[in-house]
């Protein structure tokens, strides 16, 4: 399984986390958001263990919005590798050092 920044995801063996939603990845590890929990998972075992949440599944159970922007380096430029950050609405931001 492909694992996206802005995907929806479960954890197979942490039911009682519920749906997280993917916020980045370094390359090693994937960054999920479960309620108000950032969860940092390897690569091999998010690949493993995570599994994608189908619309139906998500309508069900909307997982919490976190409010202002994330902590720590979790996402890259993929043209500088320079690190990108967050708005107010929590999206990412254009890179400021790219065109």
């Amino acid at each position: 399984m492909a694992i996206d920044a802005g995907q929806h995801v479960r954890h197979r063996s942490r039911l009682d986390w519920g749906i997280g939603k993917v916020e980045g990845s370094n390359g090693e590890s994937v960054f999920v958001r479960f309620g108000d929990q950032l969860k940092t998972i390897k690569i091999s075992f998010a690949e493993q263990f995570l599994e994608a949440v189908t619309a139906g599944e998500l309508a069900a159970g909307r997982p919490k919005e976190r409010a202002g922007p994330a902590v720590g380096r979790i996402a890259q430029c993929p043209e500088c590798g320079k690190d990108l950050t967050r708005g107010a609405d929590g999206e990412w931001r254009p890179c400021p050092h790219c065109p």
